[in-house]
């Protein structure tokens, strides 16, 4: 029985060592680091909302997120820049959030408010 839980455990550990990453590589090189970004978008309000990335000032549709529900989005993000993010609400106020820089492997959680007029992280 312990021969059997040797082998087992020496599996493991050979799956864990073989991961991809090179032992050669300077892991502060961020060469590890996915080529994307990803975004967790949490409604909470009622109404539908539209979403638009804003980066070097321009403006792209991210997609819809529907009255209290949640979605997420992967971007494709090679360099370290500044993101900004436009949240329209179907049939009310618009909002934009401040500019944040985001890394190559970042995820942003993002929550819209059920009171838009209260969310301290639009201006």
């Amino acid at each position: 029985m312990t021969r059997i839980a040797a082998l087992v455990l020496g599996l493991m550990l050979v799956g864990c060592g073989s991961s991809g990453s090179s032992p050669q590589g300077d892991p502060f090189s961020g060469g590890n680091r996915d080529a994307t970004i990803q975004l967790i978008i949490q409604n909470l309000n009622f109404s539908d909302a539209r979403l638009y990335t804003i980066v070097r000032g321009a403006r792209k549709q991210l997609g819809i997120i529907g009255g209290k529900q949640d979605a997420e989005f992967t971007l494709p993000w090679t360099i370290p820049e500044p993101l900004q993010i436009e949240i329209n609400l179907l049939a009310g106020p618009q909002c934009y959030t401040r500019e944040m820089m985001v890394d190559p492997g970042d995820i942003i959680e993002l929550q819209i408010s059920t009171v838009f007029s209260q969310s301290s992280a639009c201006r």
